[in-house]
């Protein structure tokens, strides 16, 4: 049997390169990569578009490029090519010379790999020519390509016989460079410029028409596709027009150096650590010393005022607890197949608000938005050129619109729960092909392949800019519960004068009243004197308990639907925790049919005699329906009296008959579970004054025995189950310690009151996605706030345990 070989038509090598330059402006961005990957220091590129005029409308002339004598050129000081090179590698379709050979003669990681990069000529013109001079040259000996592309159009053409002309010949790259333009600007950049060695590309015969608009987006891709600033790669993109010589000039990049915060994150894949360096530049320093000095006064590292002052600190802190992840051996992998990758992140705020409070720099708004609009977004660089889409407007990859949308609260409001916008960042990501095998890029270089990799560096990413939310929030809540006193305090001055100003004016009009039945009095004795002084108290106690009680009455009635949404939140999480509960129920009910046939069966008496088995069958069968029922009314009671109206009124409430009803309610799922809930209730015989919405304590307990059901179901060995809560009245109000004997609090919250953080949790599935909501401790502390009161994780030696402290009020 003999071996045949597949033979490749010219025409099928030019659509496998047409694929990869979908657009004139990826085709350019990628013969300027090639510039790079030659370790160039500059690149030119430059358009000479004659036009004619095609068209005059109310006496204003249209012009239209003439494509055919359109000319794009390609310049580069880089490394050049010799005669060798040019057969081995240019003109070998699929070269995996990059992949082999990935770092240049000076260090740079090339950006190319697939060896297809030369058909991006192909996709600008119909014509190449090339100049290059080889570093190696001797003599100035270089080569001169020249390429007709329409050869690739023949499909009855094997691509071996696709030739192109080379020529080895005495080059002088500054010479040929001269001949290009007679742009003034072009031709001073040249002079001040090396070309002892380099390349030049002519493409002549073009295949599309480009506007003045289609080279301004040239330009503007190329500032948002080499490398930034903030890289430090000597490496200057230039783009020069013919016809509009004094338009366009060097590609500028981003650089930021206008932020509010800067994150510098190094994650290393080996160590799977994270080291930060965090610069925070949005407060004004002299006005936090001057009016705020003493809200730091007892704050520690990194949040005290010293830190503040110096701006920039640095921590390192593990993967395994920014992202709340167990290092099993699955995600111990994930996080080392992603590989190690740097990032630096900007926050930018795009207003001076002053509504908070907060003492901010003042900011050149309009300076902002222009930086933003041009380099926004969180961009992706792969050995320093950028992966596209990934930062473009309107392209929110990491969903950081969405994570705002469910936790909008305001900075500093609460601790953690801030989300920043999309649109007030920046950042780019350094990924290389060495560093991050597994990062690959999509057929049409359009974007990254959204493999397990992918997902895993996006989880990383939103876990370190969390580091910067959590921060800013920790930083302002000082600001905002010390101007929150202040507004108190101001209220209840307010409320003083407006009491004060009423008595007086009713002892005054009732004096007024007396003086005209009784006439002036002239002499004032020291008795009627000291009893008007205690009329006006006597006044001003009663309009400002009025006062009070009128504004708490509107609080209470702004709080209920706060209160409303607390409690169905929490009956979503009991109900999501329970939902395999009522698969089992719906599954078991299908014995019905099983009972129905043996009613059929077992009519008589005798039959029920002369068949046991079966009669106990149906007895067994009954029991399970019977069973079920029970839960089912015990779900649907538990459901409905949550949210029934009068647990969503404020009132006086007995913490002994909630226990006791607490209990009543879980008692099923207790017995089912196997679980003993212990009330030690020191308060029976004390007397207090306790007003709650009796809905926030079902919040409060409901939360903390689903995580008690989570926590005994994570036992490896099954012990007796037991919650224990103990209650006592203090001089501070009532005191309750809550605790159980299962697993404990999981080893990732390294900072115990993480666990209060919203969308915090412990929960994950395989690939690291969280499956629990991390609402229900957020919801428990967010309760006891409101109350003014207080809660506070236990070290215990087994299990796990919690103190509260909710306030009484003074007789």
């Amino acid at each position: 049997m003999s071996k045949i070989p597949f033979i490749v038509s010219a025409r099928a090598g030019k659509l496998m390169g047409r694929e990869n330059f979908s657009n004139p402006d990826g085709a350019i961005i990628e013969l300027v990569k090639n510039s790079y990957d030659a370790d160039a220091k500059q690149c030119i590129v430059v358009f000479d578009i004659p036009t004619y005029c095609k068209s005059k409308i109310d006496e204003i002339e249209h012009f239209s490029p003439i494509k055919k004598e359109s000319i794009i050129y390609i310049i580069d000081n880089g490394e050049g090519m010799t005669k060798k090179v040019i057969e081995d590698h240019w003109m070998k379709i699929g070269t995996g010379i990059k992949e082999k050979e990935y770092l240049s003669d000076e260090n740079r990681v090339k950006t190319g790999a697939k060896g297809i990069g030369r058909f991006a000529l192909d996709r600008l013109g119909f014509e190449t020519e090339m100049w290059t001079l080889s570093k190696k040259a001797k003599g100035n000996v270089g080569a001169f390509w020249k390429m007709d592309w329409q050869q690739f159009d023949n499909s009855d053409k094997p691509i071996t016989q696709v030739l192109a002309d080379l020529e080895i010949k005495e080059i002088n790259i500054r010479k040929q460079i001269g001949l290009i333009s007679e742009n003034e600007s072009f031709n001073k950049l040249i002079n001040s410029l090396e070309f002892d060695k380099g390349t030049i590309l002519k493409i002549s015969n073009l295949k599309d028409e480009w506007f003045d608009q289609d080279i301004t987006n040239v330009f503007k891709n190329l500032s948002a596709l080499i490398p930034p600033k903030e890289l430090n790669i000597p490496f200057e993109v230039f783009l020069f027009h013919s016809q509009r010589p004094k338009e366009y000039g060097i590609v500028e990049t981003a650089f930021f150096n206008d932020y509010d915060y800067k994150i510098d994150a190094k994650y290393n894949a080996k160590t799977l650590n994270v080291d930060f360096e965090l610069t925070r530049n949005e407060l004004d320093i002299k006005e936090v010393k001057k009016k705020f000095d003493q809200v730091f006064l007892n704050t520690k590292k990194p949040f005290d005022l010293v830190t503040i002052e110096n701006k920039t600190f640095k921590y390192t802190k593990s993967i395994d607890k920014i992202l709340k992840w167990n290092l099993n051996a699955s995600n111990r992998k994930s996080l080392k197949d992603v590989g190690s990758f740097e990032l630096t992140f900007y926050y930018l705020k795009l207003t001076n608000s002053l509504k908070e409070g907060y003492p901010y720099k003042k900011i050149n708004t309009t300076e902002r938005r222009s930086i933003l609009d041009r380099f926004g977004g969180v961009k992706i660089y792969r050995d320093s050129f950028r992966v596209r889409p990934y930062g473009d407007p309107n392209n929110d990859w990491l969903k950081l619109g969405a994570r705002v949308a469910q936790s909008p609260a305001s900075a500093g409001q609460r601790i953690g729960d801030w989300r920043v916008r999309p649109e007030q960042t920046a950042g780019i990501i350094t990924i290389s092909r060495k560093e991050n095998p597994l990062l690959i890029d999509k057929s049409d270089r359009g974007a990254l392949q959204e493999n397990d990799a992918f997902e895993t560096l996006k989880k990383i990413i939103i876990g370190v800019i969390h580091e910067f939310e959590f921060d800013r929030s920790k930083i302002l809540n000082p600001f905002y519960l010390f101007n929150k006193e202040l507004k108190e305090k101001a209220r209840e001055q307010e409320i003083q004068k407006r009491a004060e100003i009423l008595a007086e004016e009713i002892v005054a009009n009732r004096k007024k009243v007396e003086e005209q039945i009784y006439g002036k009095r002239f002499e004032v004795d020291l008795f009627h004197q000291k009893q008007e002084e205690e009329e006006k108290k006597s006044y001003q106690k009663t309009f400002k308990d009025t006062f009070v009680a009128i504004e708490e009455q509107h609080a209470q009635k702004e709080n209920e639907d706060v209160v409303m949404v607390r409690a169905l939140a929490s009956l979503g999480l009991v109900m999501s925790s329970f939902a395999h509960e009522l698969k089992s129920i719906k599954n078991k009910s299908s014995e019905i049919y099983s009972l129905k046939k043996i009613f059929y069966q077992l009519v008589t008496e005798e039959t029920r005699k002369k068949y046991p088995q079966l009669y106990n069958d149906s007895i067994d069968i009954f029991d399970l329906l019977s069973d079920n029922t029970e839960r089912i009314i015990h779900w649907i009671d538990y459901t409905l009296t949550t949210i029934r109206k009068d647990k969503r009124k404020r009132g006086k409430l007995n913490v002994n008959d909630f226990f006791v009803s607490l209990n009543k309610t879980w008692k099923n799922v207790f017995k089912e579970k196997g679980i003993v809930l212990n009330v030690e209730d020191k308060t029976i015989d004390v007397e207090y004054d306790f007003r709650a919405f009796e809905m926030d304590m079902i919040t409060i307990f409901s939360n903390l025995i689903n995580n008690s059901i989570d926590s005994f179901e994570r036992q490896k060995i099954i012990n007796d189950r037991e919650i224990f809560i103990q209650v006592k009245h203090i001089e501070q109000g009532i005191e309750i310690v809550y605790s159980d004997n299962g697993v404990g609090l999981d080893e990732i919250f390294s900072e115990k009151d993480d666990i209060f953080l919203p969308f915090t949790t412990s929960k994950k599935d395989r690939k690291g996605n969280d499956i629990g909501t991390g609402l229900g401790m957020y919801l428990v502390k967010e309760v006891i706030t409101d109350y003014a009161g207080d809660i506070e994780i236990l070290d215990v030696d087994e299990g796990f345990a919690l103190k509260i402290l909710l306030p009484t009020r003074k007789n």
